[in-house]
């Protein structure tokens, strides 16, 4: 276990929340995630119990590159204590992601020095970890059927692993015991690229405190729910928690679904993925596009530094 995130694991396993309500109704799903990393103990962990495994993977190096582990419980870390510290105080999702993105930040930057130095006895040489993250907002209200508020650009640069650049865009929604899904908002989403675009829930109820958990537009609970909706002329339909459990966590979703999956839209380079973002807030490609971006962009580098400075026409510029 990492040292200095072992207040707010041990705060998971004393509690029972962040993984716990999901893994209660998707026991396999994280056999599965965490065993798939060990094809030679595929056999053993058919009766471990729920428990178990989050020990495992909170104590154990999961993934075949522990630098890539390490960013996975960076951002496990951060879960906890956005559901631990900010959904108690019931903000609104803007807030809330904002809390949010803040916490994978800060949980980030925590992991630099010991980053550098796996990357020193796994390559010879120091590679970093690091996140920086804007705001595109404009203020004002955003129409509920076309807004998206949250992306992440991942960035892998690793000497073991193929250059990559994926994004990826949330529309965050507050659940406590079940939500309530625009049908416009939904198809919108669906239209653009569902292989891009998600929903990322934040459960309210105290009694589970479950991480933010992201479920893909083709789930096929979603699809059935907005399909019934739409025959019946309604406007929005109703989910429950256990259906949206069918998604993964947020910190699983990043790592396993973008990561190591065909999720997300890939691009060349840095650069280009900056430029996609951009082009979401400009009028003229938004109507192209049908949607419209007004939120916060995280961006994870593995392996490079993110530098950034101020133009002289006040515009920031993002680069390696």
């Amino acid at each position: 276990m990492i040292q200095k995130f072992k207040d707010e694991f041990y705060w998971m396993l004393r509690e029972s929340k962040g993984y716990f309500p999901w893994v209660r109704e998707n026991n396999y799903r994280l056999r599965k995630f965490v065993f798939d990393r060990h094809h030679q103990r595929c056999h053993e962990c058919h009766d471990i119990e729920s428990v178990d495994l989050i020990r495992t993977l909170l104590n154990e190096i999961v993934f075949e590159n522990d630098l890539i582990d390490l960013f996975f419980k960076s951002l496990l870390r951060a879960e906890i204590r956005f559901i631990s510290r900010y959904i108690p105080q019931r903000s609104n999702e803007e807030r809330l992601t904002g809390n949010l993105v803040s916490e994978l930040d800060n949980s980030i930057y925590l992991v630099k020095d010991e980053f550098k130095d796996f990357s020193i006895k796994r390559y010879s040489e120091p590679k970093e970890v690091d996140f920086f993250y804007f705001d595109l907002s404009r203020g004002g209200k955003v129409e509920k059927d076309t807004g998206a508020d949250l992306g992440f650009i991942i960035v892998i640069d690793l000497p073991d692993y193929p250059f990559t650049v994926k994004s990826v865009i949330l529309q965050a929604k507050k659940v406590n015991g079940n939500v309530q899904i625009n049908g416009n908002q939904y198809e919108t989403l669906n239209t653009f690229n569902e292989d891009n675009c998600a929903y990322l829930f934040y459960d309210m109820n105290y009694q589970t405190l479950s991480s933010p958990i992201v479920l893909k537009l083709d789930d096929y609970d979603f699809k059935k729910g907005y399909e019934a909706s739409k025959e019946k002329g309604h406007n929005s339909f109703s989910m429950d928690f256990k259906a949206i459990c069918d998604g993964d966590p947020l910190s699983i979703f990043l790592i396993s679904t973008i990561i190591y999956h065909k999720f997300g839209k890939s691009h060349n380079s840095l650069e280009d993925a900056l430029h996609y973002f951009n082009s979401l807030i400009h009028p003229d490609n938004r109507k192209k596009a049908n949607i419209e971006f007004n939120g916060r962009v995280g961006i994870v580098s593995l392996g490079r530094r993110i530098n950034y400075n101020i133009n002289n026409n006040e515009s920031l510029r993002i680069s390696f």
